[in-house]
């Protein structure tokens, strides 16, 4: 046999990742004797075995040849001053270089022979033949859900021989991808994109998907298809869209105008579809655009001038000329704006001239009638007057242009928009006549507050507001009839009340649970009391709540008198008759009797966990409206639980019309706040609100608080309980997708729920599951509760389930273990709920346990004594579960406080905390709580919960 000899291109692409070349010449020699292999260095003498024209440019894979390369590559970073480091434009144009090089070789190697030297999985290197393509692979993007821990994870895809490759099926080195034993080279902009996706870190975003789609596949998108694989909520908008039109011109010549539809102030123009896509901070939205809506404003529109008729291109236009012509612009623009079409973009015109006027505010106060202040209030540029009603409409869709009668621009300049502008957005407004409650001057900075308001609010006053700002010195004393020693903290919380009541302003106090909001409340009543001696007082709270306050002012002071306005004493008469000051009921008695409660004049209005009213379109919300009180106080741990929203209906109770109406309250603040994280809005509202708002953290303020660990408390099922969870699991699966598939989840969140309750109560014991035949009775969460029950020493601990059926499984187990107990649900009596626990909290009772419906008993409750909490069946809404914990970790306790959540291991409640990680998405700035945890659930996170 004659001896044979090759040589082929040998590819180690392992040495790309250093940024080195990565090819070498492989001798095959083939004989009697076998085949022998040898490598080659790639240099001068052998690239011979290359074709001729391609030896030149393999110069640059040689040592020497790519050391001159980064040298001169070097000298051109050093002139270039782009601005790019050294690193990043070495990697890019070393890149280019031997790319263009391989492309070079690919397409030159006959039959796309070769081979590569890659790492064995025995040590060392394995040589073996493989095949090089010329063809450039198409990249795009895909998110995952990955199955074991529920967290996202994008990754790239690459479309080749008319196949899908991911990561599992790829291998990537650079530049190259080696697909089923073939080569392929990346573009330069794949290759960069794909290198930048792997610089992310994409781990700190796996649980965050709205900072996973700002983060990562928004930039992607840019220029990538990316399948989100339906990970992501749609939020879907449809109704009545508000028009609007932008302004702006062509070449200097022409004014343009093109008509636009904001749809809850996301902004939709073009040729009609009947849908349209877009994405906010990380949130889907799809609107439903409406046809009908959009029709009848381009024939609005359109006849608005005879030549918009014979315009098809879905925007309008005008010489400047024509629209001066008979002043048809300015007559034009007052129309629209009379007929409630939004004006954008009158900063693009440059065409016409602006005022040479500065603007001039007149502003008088007309009538002072109580806080509420009517004020006359003339805006113009020079002799030309400017409507307030069109300013108002200016102002809220953000323009800083007048256009004057003159058919000149009026600039609306910062100073005046911080001195005036509040004013007219919020005032109500009657040709020239404003009127505005006068807590509005609170919100205007010292220096912007207009001269002739200043007086509306006497000097003494606003002395005293500084001072307390300052908080040097102590400026209302406590009265003497108030029985305690209030903290520093308390002090300010309790002047502040007296410094707003003073000027008819309520006041929202948001201190943390357990801070005493409820002291600095009876101190500030009793203040009220001492200026008054016949004023009456109204409680409103939840009927949990009703007894606590009772013994709270009885505690704290003998001088108010309180009564318990429910059952047989639900009689106004009655209590006018008992010598008692303070009415004291439930937000459900107050929703039916609120005729009869409305009567009366009281002299201060509180109510007691008032994001209970955050919904403006319950009964207890309108309800709450009709109360008429000198002062008004509202308490609230938590009074953004949701959505910005939930600020309205309170702040609406303590400062009625000071937020304008419920939807101007929503497109001004609300929306772009919850939905764009609009910064300028957040910091208008916290401009609006901070006067009437007091919040303190215990971090703040109870530095002496001992310290409270949260831990989750995992639980293995037994081989029973897990045998029951994955038959009853799969079960409602079916039931569940079979209607999802048919309705959609909307309206299958009833099954929805009530499927995630039952596998949560299989979780706390099978034996709450009544449908289900023969159940197990094993239950790994009453063992291991039992266990730490026995082990308490000389703890107390509070025990919070959701169920009541699984209180009573933990009654009648301390039972046959001779533990004593409390127990309270909701078929507890309110004044039986008081006694236990007043007796729990006495000194010396030998009492270690006290059983708690969860919803029942996680507000109100001072239950100090206490240092463990179990949470046997966590909730989904993390602010119930906090308040169940603060039941103990309040002032009054001296212990640490241990707080355990009981979560089965593979189960949905694992998920549903997995859950919880990522939808909390909402500003510290406004809110603090999610309340809506099933409203929210699509169709991905159905199918996660019950995989």
């Amino acid at each position: 046999m004659a001896t044979v000899r090759s040589f082929f291109p040998l590819l180690t692409p392992e040495e790309l990742k250093s940024g080195v070349p990565f090819l070498a010449v492989l001798y095959v020699e083939k004989s009697a004797k076998g085949v022998k292999y040898e490598k080659m260095t790639l240099q001068k003498s052998t690239m011979k075995y290359f074709p001729l024209p391609l030896q030149k440019s393999l110069q640059t894979l040689t040592d020497d040849g790519f050391f001159v390369l980064l040298q001169e590559l070097r000298r051109q970073h050093a002139k270039s001053k782009s601005g790019v480091s050294q690193e990043v434009f070495l990697k890019r144009a070393v890149f280019r270089s031997m790319s263009q090089v391989t492309e070079e070789l690919f397409a030159s190697v006959k039959d796309g022979k070769a081979y590569h030297r890659l790492p064995s999985s025995s040590g060392g290197f394995l040589t073996a033949a493989c095949q090089v393509s010329s063809d450039t692979p198409q990249l795009s993007y895909e998110v995952i859900q990955l199955a074991n821990s529920g967290s996202l994870k994008v990754l790239p895809r690459y479309y080749v021989a008319g196949e899908w490759h991911t990561n599992e099926t790829v291998q990537r080195f650079g530049f190259l991808l080696l697909i089923k034993n073939t080569y392929y080279i990346l573009s330069q902009q794949d290759f960069l994109s794909v290198e930048w996706l792997a610089d992310r870190k994409q781990e700190q975003y796996a649980f965050s998907p709205n900072e996973l789609m700002q983060k990562i596949i928004l930039p992607l998108e840019e220029k990538y298809e990316v399948n989100r694989n339906h990970l992501f909520q749609t939020n879907v908008i449809e109704g009545v869209p508000q028009s609007a039109v932008l302004l702006s011109e062509i070449s200097g010549s022409f004014l343009m105008m093109t008509p636009r539809w904001s749809y809850d102030g996301i902004m939709v123009e073009g040729k009609f579809q009947e849908t349209y896509q877009t994405n906010i901070n990380g949130n889907h939205f799809e609107i439903k655009r409406n046809q009908e809506a959009e029709t009848v404003f381009l024939k609005y529109l359109k006849a608005q001038h005879p030549s918009f008729s014979r315009q098809i291109n879905g925007y309008f236009y005008l010489s400047f000329d024509e629209a001066k012509k008979k002043q048809w612009f300015l007559k034009t623009f007052h129309q629209w704006l009379s007929d409630n079409v939004e004006i954008h973009g009158m900063d693009l015109l440059h065409h016409f001239r602006y005022s040479p006027h500065e603007i001039h505010t007149q502003l008088e106060i007309l009538e002072q009638n109580g806080p509420i202040l009517q004020l006359y209030m003339k805006v113009s540029f020079g002799k030309e007057e400017a409507s307030l009603y069109e300013l108002k409409k200016l102002l809220l869709s953000g323009q800083l242009y007048v256009l004057l009668k003159d058919d000149s621009m009026g600039v609306l300049t910062d100073d005046w928009i911080q001195t005036y502008g509040v004013l007219i957005k919020h005032g109500q407004i009657n040709k020239n006549v404003i009127t505005i409650p006068q807590w509005i001057i609170l919100t205007l900075q010292n220096s912007h507050t207009p001269e002739k308001l200043q007086p509306v609010i006497s000097n003494d006053w606003w002395s005293k507001w500084i001072r307390w700002q300052e908080g040097k010195e102590n400026l209302i004393p406590v009265p003497a009839a108030v029985k305690a020693e209030m903290r520093p903290y308390q002090l300010k919380g309790y002047e502040w009340m007296c410094l707003l009541s003073e000027i008819g302003a309520g006041a929202l106090l948001a201190d943390d649970m357990g801070l005493g909001k409820t002291l600095q409340t009876i101190a500030f009543m009793v203040h009220r009391y001492e200026q008054d001696n016949t004023a009456k007082f109204i409680i409103a709270c939840p009927a949990s709540l009703i007894y606590n306050w009772y013994q709270e002012i009885l505690k704290f002071t003998a001088v108010l008198k309180p009564f318990i306005y429910q059952s047989t004493n639900r009689n106004l008469q009655k209590f006018f008759d008992s010598g008692a000051q303070v009415l004291i009921c439930s937000y459900g008695t107050l929703r039916s009797d609120i005729e009869q409660l409305s009567v009366t004049f009281w002299e201060t209005a509180v109510l007691d966990e008032s994001h209970s009213v955050k919904n403006q379109n319950t009964q207890i919300s309108r309800s709450v409206q009709f109360i008429s009180a000198k002062s008004k106080v509202a308490l609230s741990g938590t009074p953004v639980m949701n959505n910005t929203e939930d600020l309205y209906p309170q702040l609406n109770f303590l400062l009625p019309g000071y937020l304008g109406s419920n939807e101007f309250f929503r497109k001004e603040y609300a929306l772009p706040i919850d939905r764009n994280r609009d910064e300028k809005k957040i910091q208008a509202l916290q401009r609006m609100t901070n006067p009437f708002i007091l919040r303190r953290t215990k971090q703040q303020v109870a530095t002496d608080l001992p310290e409270k660990t949260e831990s989750v408390y995992w639980c293995e099922m037994s081989p029973e309980q897990k045998e029951c969870y994955e038959e009853i699991k799969s079960s409602i699966k079916n039931s569940i997708f079979l209607g999802i598939r048919q309705d959609g989840v909307n309206k299958n969140k009833l099954s929805i729920l009530q499927g995630i309750q039952k596998l949560r109560q299989v979780c706390a014991s099978p034996v709450l599951v009544k449908d289900t035949e023969n159940p197990t009775t094993s239950s790994v969460k009453l063992d291991m509760l039992m266990d730490e029950i026995l082990q308490l020493g000389n703890h107390k601990a509070l025990i919070f389930s959701q169920f009541k059926g699984m209180l009573y499984l933990i009654v009648q187990r301390c039972q046959r273990e001779g533990i004593d107990f409390y127990h309270i649900d909701g078929d507890t009596p309110i004044a039986d709920r008081m006694r236990m626990v007043n007796d729990f909290q006495e000194d010396g009772n030998p009492c270690q346990v006290f059983l708690i419906s969860l919803m029942i008993g996680n507000a109100g409750l001072n239950l100090t004594a206490a240092d463990y909490v179990f949470l046997v069946d966590p909730w989904w809404n993390t602010a119930v579960q906090q308040q169940a914990i603060d039941r103990t970790h309040r002032i009054g306790q001296n212990k640490n406080v241990f707080a355990y959540k009981m979560i089965c291991k593979d189960s949905i409640e694992e998920k549903i905390l997995m859950l919880q990680q990522r939808k909390q998405s909402l500003s510290d700035d406004l809110v603090n709580e999610e309340e809506g945890f099933v409203k929210q659930l699509t169709e991905e996170d159905v199918a996660f919960l019950f995989e």
